[in-house]
């Protein structure tokens, strides 16, 4: 994705946050919960549920649920909007302040959830029965759900782990192995990457890199530190130092190909083996050329130095539909080891429930990866992420950290003064923090 579009992005969800945080400071009109208990927590007949289920979202993918809920509900249509990514959340916010337009569902990105869900718009699952829904959900998954005082707000329908993906041809060559656990041992530590890295770059004299960016350290340690909003004020979490640290050496030492994450270059290397281990969450697989199954088997995933996860789509009920009972249905759809184990063997989506990853691990493969099981990676650095609520801030400040810290590191600043540049970007979006 080019930097452009990343402005666009960033700006986009530094506005939403501020509106979004207006909202909830003051009262509304429109803001009146009607929470009554919607459909019962029991399974309802599929045959006496009728009518029609409006569904917006961002995300084209959601079209795969809306067509199996279809399917199992023959007398449901849903009616899924499809907005582009960097338009959809003002769109979405401009339709549940005027209270017009409304949708009955609505699709909410992991980068954003915290925000929307703080907002009093959202309806309380409690009477959909959502703890017994979640509560063999991977741990940290369920929590981005909440609202900050305990109520489940949002329901993901996916874990989004990422992983190193490799070559196994091109592994072999440089590593020395294709195997993923002698892998991920080889790269399980910041320091171990940077010197395996000094290593690719002599044996290929510069041309071949060991990882794509040193901005995928971003992705792997968002959120394996604390939330940059933490009891009310701006909080830098210690442990950013040697992260950023790592990056430099990376940057000077060549380990990195500077490509950054959805930028074309970095899908080139991705297939063409100018990069050894691409950090990639398990939906990215989109960006492997498959032309007459020319990728086959040909690739592996291996652990990163901690579990990490980028994306995920939430889903929520907007708390005046007049749809609850469909909406309802819809959610617990979503939820259950029905779907998300279809949605797995179908597309490769990796699950929220941890009973689906159990019934899968030592026997589901994937066309790209061979014959890996390719949940087992995944599964135990998931399981080991921290548990972390949603906030209305984090997300939008660790775009801003991503941005002056890699702008850093492109100049060789040093941490200290990344520090002070961030804290003065901070203090202009969000001059009501301390």
């Amino acid at each position: 994705m080019k930097a452009q579009k990343w402005a666009s992005i960033l700006m986009t969800t530094v506005l939403a946050t501020g509106v979004l945080t207006a909202c909830g400071s003051k009262p509304n009109n429109n803001s009146t919960a009607t929470n009554s208990p919607a459909a019962s927590v029991a399974p309802v007949d599929p045959a006496k549920l009728s009518g029609t289920l409006s569904l917006w979202t961002f995300f084209d993918g959601t079209k795969g649920i809306a067509t199996a809920f279809e399917k199992k509900y023959p007398n449901v249509k849903v009616d899924v909007k499809v907005f582009p990514g960097d338009q959809y959340q003002i769109k979405l916010l401009s339709a549940l302040q005027s209270g017009k337009d409304v949708p009955d569902v609505l699709d909410l990105e992991r980068s954003y959830v915290g925000k929307f869900i703080e907002s009093p718009f959202l309806m309380d699952l409690a009477p959909i029965g959502a703890a017994d829904l979640v509560k063999n959900y991977i741990p940290y998954v369920s929590e981005l759900g909440k609202s900050s005082d305990g109520k489940i707000k949002a329901i993901s329908d996916q874990s989004s782990p990422g992983g190193f993906w490799y070559l196994k041809e091109n592994a072999k060559k440089y590593l020395g192995t294709d195997d993923s656990t002698q892998i991920s041992e080889m790269v399980n530590s910041y320091d171990k990457i940077v010197e395996l890295g000094k290593k690719v770059a002599k044996q290929s004299d510069g041309k071949v890199h060991l990882i794509a960016n040193a901005g995928d350290l971003f992705d792997i340690a968002s959120y394996n530190t604390q939330p940059f909003y933490l009891n009310g004020k701006l909080n830098i979490d210690p442990r950013w130092e040697k992260v950023y640290n790592s990056q430099k050496e990376i940057r000077t030492n060549n380990v990195d190909g500077k490509l950054p994450f959805m930028s074309a270059g970095w899908g080139n290397a991705l297939n063409d083996g100018s990069v050894v281990l691409v950090a990639m969450p398990a939906w990215a697989t989109f960006m492997i050329g498959n032309k007459d199954n020319k990728a086959v088997g040909k690739f592996g995933v291996a652990k990163t130095p901690e579990g990490f996860y980028n994306g995920g789509t939430f889903r929520a009920i907007y708390n005046k539909t007049a749809n609850k009972d469909i909406a309802a249905e819809f959610i617990k759809f979503s939820a259950s080891a029905e779907w998300q184990n279809a949605d797995l063997l179908a597309r490769g989506n990796m699950p929220a429930l941890q009973s689906v990853y159990d019934a899968n691990l030592d026997k589901y493969t994937a066309p790209l990866t061979g014959d890996q099981k390719v949940l087992q990676p995944y599964y135990a650095m998931m399981k080991s992420m921290p548990v972390i609520k949603s906030d209305k801030y984090s997300d939008s400040i660790l775009s801003l950290w991503r941005k002056t810290a890699g702008q850093g590191i492109t100049d060789n600043k040093s941490y200290a003064n990344v520090v002070a540049a961030f804290q003065k970007e901070v203090k202009a979006a969000f001059p009501e923090l301390q």
